[in-house]
Parts: C-alpha cells; sequence; structure tokens
C-alpha cells in the first residue's frame, strides 16, 4: 500500500511525496478501511504515531467529519498545517473542544479557589474536630486537590472520591470528601463562570450536545484522565469509530491525576482491538536494545544504524543541540550555570517550572518586604520543608528520615535546592529572580537543551545524555505498586530521547559542581 501525500507547499509544483508505510503501518490501513468497530494503537517511542495519524486522515473519505484531539496547543498548531487541504478535518486539544460546547462561559482559572477562601471566610467551610493552624493548611489543601480529582475521576459518591484519596495518600483530617463534593456541586450549579477542569468535566455532566464526528483520532491516550475518556467517546457519532494511539509504558502523569489504566480502559471498551505500532524509527538499534529491558516489544528499524550507548560519558561530550536529562531540576540549573559561567549557551525547558520557582521565591515577601536576602529566603523555604516532613511522618506513621523520601518532599526539596543553586553568589530575591527568568525557556532554538524527563517527554535529539543516573528513581515511590510501574516508565522515556547517542554522565556531581 503506497499513500501519496501532497504538501500544501508542494501544490504548486505538482510534486507527490510517496509514503511506505511499514507492516504496522499497513494493518493499522488496512483495519481503517477494511474492518469494523474502534481500536487501541499501542505506539512504542519513537515509532512515528504522529505521522501514522496524518496518513490515516488522507485515507478516509473526504465526505466523513473526522476529528483528531491532540495532547496541547503546540502539537494542534503543527497538526493543523499539515492536515489543513483535507476536507472535513478538525484539530483541537481536548479542552478546546469540551469549551466549543459550552457557549458564552467566561474562564476564571481560581473559580474554585475563590469559592474555597469565600466559604472559609463566611465559615461554611469548617471543620467538625480542633485543627492546628498547620493542620487547617493542609485541611484546605485536601479540599482543593479533592475538587479537581473528583472531576478528573468523574465521582459519583463519596465512597468514590474516598477511594481516589486513599489511591493518592491524601490524609484527611475531618470533613473534606463531604466538602469537596458540595463544592464540585456548586460548580456545576454555577457555571457562567469556568475552569479548565470545567471545561472537560461540566459537557460530561451535562451530556452537552457536544459536536460529533464520524471519526475520532485521539493521540496520548495513555496520559487520559476518566472525563477526558468519556468527552471523547461522547463524541463519536452514532455509528462512527474512533481510533486512540499511545504508549502505556510512556504514561508518567499519575500524580498529575492521569489514569494509569486509561489504556487497558480503552482496549476493554465493546468493539474495540488492540493494534501495534513496534518498531521505533528514532533510536539506534543498541539504544533500542537498551530500552528493551523496559519494553520488551519495541524493535529497531530495518538497517538502523547501531548508535552508542555510553554508560561512561563525560560533560566534555555534550555539544551543542543535545539533550541533558535528569530526575530533578535542581542538577539542571546547576549545569546550566556552569555551563552559562563558562560562556555555553544552554537553558532549562519550561518556562512554567521557572515561574514556579519564582513564586516560591515571593511567597517568602511581603508588602513590606518585597525583597528579601536570600540567605533568609532560603531559611524560610526550609522551615516549609520540614514542615511537610514532619506532616509526612504523621500520616504515614514512619520517621522523618523516611519521611524526606516521600515523593511529595522530594519535589519539594529539588525545588528549594534549585533556589538555592541559582543564588549562589547573589544578595537578594529581586536578583535570584531575574535569573530565574534568564535561565528558564520553552524553547530558545540554541543551545543545549537541560530537562526534567517528565519535561522531556516528546522531545528528541541527536545525542542525550542523563545525569545523576543515582537519583532516576524515587525510593519509596518503588514501594508502591503502580507508583513503581510509573517510575520504570519514566526511565523508559528518558533512555528514548536520543537519536544515535545515549550517554550517562559520570563526571558531574551537582553538590560539588558549583562555581
Amino acid at each position: 500500500m503506497a499513500i501519496t501525500v501532497i504538501k500544501k507547499s508542494q501544490m504548486v509544483k505538482k510534486e507527490k511525496k510517496v509514503f511506505e508505510p511499514s507492516p504496522y503501518q499497513k494493518a493499522i490501513y488496512d483495519w481503517m478501511l477494511n474492518g469494523i468497530g474502534n481500536a487501541v494503537v499501542n505506539a512504542v517511542a519513537g515509532s512515528g504515531k504522529s505521522t501514522t495519524i496524518k496518513n490515516a486522515l488522507e485515507l478516509l473519505p473526504t465526505n466523513q467529519t473526522k476529528c483528531l484531539l491532540a495532547f496541547n496547543n503546540p502539537i494542534v498548531k503543527a497538526l493543523r498545517a499539515d492536515v489543513d487541504h483535507l476536507p472535513n478535518v478538525t484539530v483541537n486539544t481536548l479542552h478546546a473542544h469540551g469549551f466549543s460546547a459550552m457557549k458564552g462561559k467566561q474562564v476564571d482559572k481560581d473559580k474554585y479557589l475563590k469559592k474555597i477562601n469565600m466559604d472559609i471566610d463566611y465559615g461554611y467551610i469548617k471543620p467538625t474536630v480542633e485543627l492546628t493552624y498547620e493542620q487547617f493548611g493542609e485541611y484546605k489543601q485536601n479540599i482543593q486537590k479533592l475538587v479537581d480529582l473528583y472531576r478528573n475521576y468523574m465521582c459519583k459518591s463519596i465512597n468514590d472520591l474516598l477511594d481516589v484519596a486513599i489511591k493518592y495518600q491524601i490524609n484527611l483530617f475531618d470533613n473534606e470528601l463531604e466538602i469537596a463534593q458540595n463544592i464540585v456541586n456548586w460548580g456545576v450549579d454555577n457555571s457562567k463562570t469556568i475552569d479548565f477542569g470545567d471545561m472537560i468535566y461540566l459537557p460530561v455532566i451535562y451530556n452537552s450536545n457536544i459536536e460529533q464526528y464520524d471519526w475520532i483520532l485521539i493521540d496520548e491516550v495513555q496520559d487520559l484522565n476518566t472525563a477526558q475518556k468519556e468527552l471523547f467517546l461522547m463524541s463519536v457519532k452514532k455509528g462512527g469509530r474512533w481510533i486512540g494511539v499511545g504508549d502505556p509504558s510512556q504514561s508518567i502523569y499519575g500524580f498529575a491525576g492521569a489514569d494509569i489504566e486509561s489504556f487497558n480502559i480503552l482496549k476493554n471498551q465493546p468493539n474495540t482491538i488492540e493494534l501495534p505500532l513496534s518498531v521505533c524509527y528514532r533510536c539506534g538499534s543498541s539504544i533500542v536494545d537498551y530500552a528493551k529491558s523496559i519494553v520488551p516489544q519495541i524493535e529497531a528499524r530495518e538497517n538502523a544504524p547501531s548508535g552508542i550507548v555510553d554508560e561512561n560519558a563525560l560533560l566534555a561530550d555534550i555539544k551543542d543541540n543535545d539533550l541533558v536529562l535528569c530526575r530533578n531540576t535542581a542538577p539542571l540549573v546547576s549545569l546550566c550555570i556552569k555551563y552559562i559561567a563558562n560562556k555555553v549557551k544552554a537553558y532549562v525547558k519550561g518556562r512554567d517550572v521557572g515561574l514556579n520557582l519564582i513564586n516560591m521565591i515571593k511567597n517568602t515577601t511581603t508588602k513590606k518586604i518585597p525583597n528579601r536576602r536570600m540567605v533568609e529566603v532560603i531559611e524560610k523555604l526550609e522551615i516549609e520543608q520540614n514542615k511537610l516532613a514532619t506532616k509526612i511522618a504523621r500520616k504515614l506513621h514512619c520517621s522523618e528520615t523516611e519521611a524526606r523520601e516521600n515523593s511529595l518532599y522530594q519535589a519539594l526539596d529539588d525545588k528549594v535546592r534549585a533556589i538555592e543553586v541559582v543564588s549562589q553568589g547573589l544578595q537578594w530575591s529581586d536578583q535570584a529572580i531575574e535569573k530565574i527568568n534568564s535561565i528558564f525557556a520553552d524553547d530558545n532554538g540554541e543551545g543545549i537543551c537541560l530537562s526534567t524527563i517528565h519535561k522531556a517527554k516528546g522531545l528528541e535529539a541527536d545525542s542525550c545524555f542523563i545525569i545523576c543516573r543515582d537519583k532516576m528513581y524515587n525510593k519509596r515511590s518503588m514501594k508502591i505498586p503502580w507508583m513503581a510501574v510509573q517510575e520504570n516508565n519514566l526511565a523508559y522515556v528518558a533512555y528514548t530521547r536520543g537519536k544515535n547517542k545515549l550517554g550517562f554522565i559520570i563526571d558531574f556531581d551537582p553538590d560539588n559542581d558549583r562555581d
């Protein structure tokens, strides 16, 4: 089967580029044209799933309506440019798709936080048992988390929400479950203003007249939460079909509310089959062989170059446009500063990460003291760390030493250490904020890109290096089955970013390499 793809830029010259699908892709296209029902495609890292989806649209009848749902706005923008010559094709994010069914709504990302704060001020939200000031702060945070999780998991009862709270190890003090359910019900009744979670949840709850299509093609299905799955399924016309593409071994957002069973749940939908997309076109064969330790079914492409896996790579091996990965942010910041000091172009991916660090610094200041000494900032942040360790120890009935291995504590510690690294040699908080703004970027297009593994999903480079290999896995998470799976998935994502080289850096210690 040969597919003729005519790009818009080629139409004037009438040039054609012939795409020859792999046997796995051919099986998918044959099913689309001659099969029935729905399918989930198990697509390994670098398997060309975006190409597979785009070319699938070329095959479908032009009179059928198709909707391609992608993970985020940059991906949507790129896909629209590739398929805008095709009739009856809509490309959207799930949030935009849900929002399209909610005419006249105003967006307020803090809708529920404002409601919670107001109800606390008026005494409508209060515990029935006495809590310390510190406990009340955690009590309020619990309510905020549960409001989001209630909607993500499409809970229908207090017991449903309790199961979710247990899964996420939320330490309940009193009546947070009931209050969270009441807040969500308020949000359903007061929907003139909506937040991003409402864009998914409310169309499902209302059973809105959402636009439906003959075909729904959706990417990254391993990262969908329950509400997102229901929204896309209700967008399929009666008699229509859908195809979901994803990689259960790249499911790494369980901590953020994604349903780690999403892929399997969709696979078990009625009239649904699973199809493989097992050839990795990105990585050299030696890198693919290395990834097989986690995902045995991944295959190297025919005649793939060998590539290199270097267990003893050095900092000197890293060149311009290479990708450097780490589990944590602080070592990346330390290395980035080292590069900048040596006049090597480098940046840490994730402007939102930088903004989070900035907000942490600003939260230690006041209107009277808007610019604080960094020594004081770090002291205040470390006090918060100690409080969190005490909370975790009390919640999990463990020692504070064990509590400091908890993923929540580790995440906060990573951010505090990153701020500490940034502030080396600086006296004031505004100087640290300025430096953070200069280091973090979404993509400045040049230099060495340093990224956490979570942020690197979807990225690739000719050479990829991993620093602080000993910190790849969170020890405590490995003791909890569903989290342990996510930890292994994270390593798999890291191993499959490099096309020709995967290197593990052995001569960088962030604790001893600060300039």
